[in-house]
């Protein structure tokens, strides 16, 4: 069809994963339901189970409540996927995804019988998951001292390391800036999700729909935006906005928020993203955990009294952030991803 990718834009019709719980397993701990990176979670009962609040409408298949999981009790079944329109993808991958198989013989089984062939390096990136369960003692200073140095020794282009960084330790401020981002991206939730599914506290109505301004808001905003209009990113901005409970840094003792100079050669999000990914592994490294949180650049984005307090002034931007801090127990741990797409050319 000529127009089949500027069709079916807004909240496309997809097949989305299964969350199954063994509910024999589940001791009804709750690790799962704060590892969730999008409020799918609850515990009914002394067991988990989705919430119910429109299924797995959000689910992102990161398997990390698999992951945290004590009993193993925790399984994804099948991927995201949409069969046509913009944002078509079901023909993209081969396969289902499979667990780590870096010598391309095991076929993503088995990871513990081969990880002792691995670099320390390696098994650090395979095991690296994103954390959402904070202890709430403080990183010592010489420990961002060493992660910082880690990001300082990035590569860049052009040598020209555009890179600045603002550490919060302080309760008060993280504080604020929870509430003040929650304040800002709850705007944005109410542009692109159906009102029924914006308050926390009633299931939400599966068969809901976008207004029509709606639907042509987010046609115009994807070409400008990108993946930004996914309606899984809608589903995760509104599970932290509806939620007056939900803390936009999981409780992190440490945020350090990423700024980089605008002028910086070929652009800043590539050599911010080095220099990030190089302070994760070593943090991972270190025994502590992180997790990405961008949402913080749109909100601040609109709060300049705030960037001003931060100090965050011209020439530089901010980019993205980290929580840092110390796991509640197991975090870190292998899970499935799709197989990489790769052409050869010998």
């Amino acid at each position: 069809m000529l127009f089949e990718k500027y069709r079916l834009v807004a909240m496309p019709p997809a097949k989305w994963a299964e969350l199954i719980v063994d509910h024999e397993k589940c001791n009804g701990c709750g690790r799962c339901v704060k590892a969730c990176p999008v409020g799918l979670l609850e515990v009914y009962n002394n067991v988990s189970r989705s919430n119910y609040r429109y299924d797995v409408f959000r689910c992102l298949t990161c398997e990390n409540c698999a992951v945290v999981c004590p009993e193993g009790a925790i399984r994804i079944e099948r991927d995201y996927r949409v069969p046509k329109g913009f944002w078509k993808n079901e023909n993209l991958f081969t396969s289902t995804k499979t667990l780590p198989d870096p010598f391309g013989k095991n076929h993503g089984t088995d990871f513990e019988s081969y990880q002792d062939k691995l670099t320390e390096v390696e098994r650090v990136i395979y095991k690296r998951r994103s954390n959402r369960l904070f202890k709430k003692k403080q990183v010592k200073p010489e420990l961002i001292h060493r992660i910082i140095e880690a990001g300082r020794f990035a590569p860049s282009a052009g040598n020209n390391q555009p890179w600045k960084f603002v550490v919060i330790q302080d309760p008060k401020v993280l504080y604020e800036l929870n509430l003040r981002s929650k304040k800002t991206l709850r705007f944005f939730s109410k542009l692109c999700i159906p009102a029924t599914w914006m308050d926390k506290h009633t299931p939400g109505d599966k068969k809901a729909k976008l207004k029509k301004w709606q639907k042509w808001l987010l046609w115009i905003l994807v070409w400008f935006v990108g993946g930004d209009a996914d309606q899984r990113a809608h589903g995760g901005l509104n599970a932290v906005t509806s939620d007056p409970d939900f803390q936009i840094f999981f409780n992190a003792p440490t945020m350090i928020i990423f700024l980089a100079d605008k002028r910086a050669i070929g652009g800043t999000k590539l050599d911010i993203g080095l220099c990030a990914q190089n302070m994760v592994l070593t943090a991972h490294s270190l025994g502590l955990g992180t997790c990405y949180v961008d949402l913080i650049t749109k909100a601040l984005l609109y709060d300049k009294k705030f960037c001003k307090r931060l100090g965050v002034a011209y020439p530089f931007e901010v980019v993205t952030s980290l929580a840092i801090g110390y796991p509640q127990g197991k975090i870190d741990g292998i899970v499935r991803r799709e197989k990489p797409r790769v052409t050869w050319i010998k």
